[in-house]
């Protein structure tokens, strides 16, 4: 899956699209007012916010709306909030997913969600909603922003014609445990998926981790991603970090490029060859891709995302329930 080419999200003879998004605030790490100042950026209005706590919504769409200069609405649930826009971000915790989904769902919205798109013990019902909204023509974005740093690191990149026997990558979440391997591992099969063309029915085998302890701040997932006539061997890195910056790289049959992050959260990377390589933001990138996407409405760009949104469900709950509790 090549991320999509990202285009201007409006046009001056045309009324902006509206937006809700469910989880706005910034509990922990929550990306919810990245993901709106980046659809205002791209001519995206956001319309309306809902969260758990009203209190917390309302101050939330206060903010949002002395910021954006234009009144942003709290509202008191994700359905009211779906039947009110053109689209639906869904930026809470993985908990209130499925919510989410089934709002946007409801209202006949295309959504974009952050990741996982569920827990992994929610797989089944997972899936059945990416059939809904595959089955409906809506679109579907999981909030996976590695793949969309690539076009600038590797332009040549298609995974039908390159297929790297192994993919690595070293993240920082801030949990611990069990923890962190969900938090992370979406991340690196998004990549995996962005260089290798993987089948529908690819599957993850020989799954094993360096320290399942529960408070474990340091854990090496490693499996082997096969399907079709190959496969890809994948380890996932994982110290906790809980400042910023967060240390980051990935690797390609051992080449490595590492991220940096330098004043302003403007994001760079270290290329094997020792060059520095200046990057977009790629949850810039993901917004603008999503925006360009839901303009252009084409049926076979919404099959093959609710695709690869599939098989990465069915990898990350097969990785995760091949590591146990």
């Amino acid at each position: 899956m090549n991320p999509p080419h990202e285009d201007s999200a409006s046009s001056a003879d045309r009324e902006p699209l509206r937006v809700g998004i469910v989880g706005a605030g910034r509990s922990r790490q929550g990306l919810g007012p990245y993901l709106a100042g980046f659809f205002e950026r791209a001519g995206v209005r956001v319309f309306g916010v809902s969260g758990r706590d009203r209190e917390r919504t309302e101050a939330v769409a206060g903010a949002l709306s002395g910021e954006f200069a234009h009144p942003v609405v709290p509202f008191a649930g994700a359905g009211a909030l779906a039947a009110a826009v053109d689209a639906l971000v869904v930026a809470c915790p993985v908990q209130g997913h499925l919510d989410g989904l089934d709002a946007a769902l409801a209202a006949g919205v295309p959504c974009l969600c952050e990741k996982p798109l569920v827990a992994a013990e929610d797989a089944a019902r997972g899936l059945e909603r990416v059939r809904h909204f595959r089955e409906r023509g809506l679109l579907l974005m999981e909030n996976c922003q590695w793949p969309f740093v690539l076009p600038e690191l590797l332009p040549a990149t298609d995974p039908a014609t390159t297929s790297p026997r192994a993919v690595a990558m070293r993240l920082s979440p801030i949990g611990v445990g069990r923890a962190m391997v969900e938090d992370s591992l979406s991340h690196v099969l998004s990549l995996v998926q962005a260089l290798v063309a993987l089948p529908p029915d690819a599957e993850a085998v020989d799954v094993v981790q360096s320290c399942p302890a529960r408070d474990a701040t340091e854990n090496s997932v490693r499996f082997r991603i096969v399907g079709g006539t190959g496969g890809v061997d994948v380890r996932l890195d994982l110290k906790t970090c809980p400042q910023q910056p967060r240390p980051a790289w990935f690797t390609i049959d051992g080449a490595r490029y590492e991220r940096r992050i330098g004043e302003g959260y403007r994001i760079s990377f270290v290329a094997p060859d020792g060059r520095t390589l200046n990057v977009r933001d790629p949850l810039e990138r993901l917004v603008y891709g999503f925006v360009a996407n839901l303009q252009a409405n084409h049926r076979e760009r919404i099959d093959a995302l609710a695709e690869a949104i599939a098989l990465r469900i069915r990898l990350y709950a097969g990785v995760l329930q091949a590591l146990g509790r």
